[in-house]
């Protein structure tokens, strides 16, 4: 090979290179978000048949991003689905996941937590109420596929888990009788629950919440090439400087 054969070469490896890490020199980072519709913290939507990204999740990745020279893609897919992109580095940042030891393995949580949510439980309107976790036992409990609730609930013995990809089904079969309760994140079940007219209500149990995460897949080189920092750091400025305080009353505001 001649030295301009060898230099073409060389010039073509590098941009094959670029491309697979979503960004040529002189770009802005392009970066795959796994999403899931769970409102108010992740909304999906759509106007004149174009996808709208919102919600409280939504507008602190936003903001960082801004902030870092980002750019970024979203890919709509079930919950659990979103845990196997990150695992096998199909995506590179997931919004909203609690962390685990299991997901500790796979992901990347990010040095700036968002608030915990508390988990309540929704039963039927007729029935009896859930004060503690030992009304649970021996009942069939709906969750979705995949999540993190609560240690104690995680670990409680005696529990059928039902699991579905969202609240909505959950809470359709709770009120057909096909459930003795759900286990949902507060806010969420509010936003998700207000257009429905289920015969169900909050019952007076309510699990303590995790906190969670933006995460990067650790199979992402956005991750094993450490350009993860600068995202990170803008993170934990926002949370110092009040910004995720105002996007979060921003959908408390809501009525949600």
């Amino acid at each position: 090979m001649t030295a301009t054969g060898r230099w073409i070469a060389i010039f073509l490896l590098g941009v094959s290179g670029a491309l697979t890490t979503g960004s040529l020199p002189g770009r802005a980072a392009e970066l795959t978000v796994a999403v899931n519709h769970a409102p108010p913290y992740r909304i999906l939507d759509e106007i004149d048949g174009r996808p709208v990204y919102s919600g409280i999740y939504m507008d602190v990745l936003e903001e960082a991003a801004r902030r870092t020279g980002l750019q970024l893609t979203y890919q709509n897919v079930p919950f659990r689905r979103a845990l196997l992109l990150m695992e096998t580095g199909g995506a590179d940042l997931m919004l909203g996941p609690n962390r685990t030891p299991e997901r500790e393995d796979f992901m990347y949580f990010l040095k700036a937590e968002l608030p915990a949510e508390p988990k309540a439980v929704y039963i039927a309107a007729s029935a009896g109420d859930v004060l503690d976790l030992s009304d649970l036992a021996g009942q069939t409990v709906g969750v979705m596929r995949g999540a993190s609730h609560n240690l104690a609930f995680d670990t409680a013995l005696g529990i059928d888990r039902i699991e579905a990809t969202d609240y909505t089904t959950l809470f359709r079969m709770l009120d057909q009788g096909r459930l003795r309760a759900v286990i949902v994140p507060s806010l969420l079940a509010s936003h998700l629950l207000r257009p429905e007219n289920f015969a169900i209500r909050k019952a007076s149990l309510v699990l303590d919440g995790k906190p969670s995460f933006i995460a990067v897949s650790r199979a992402s080189r956005f991750f094993t090439e450490e350009r993860y920092e600068g995202l990170e750091n803008a993170l934990i400025a926002m949370r110092e400087d009040g910004t995720f305080d105002r996007i979060y009353q921003h959908y408390d505001g809501s009525g949600l």
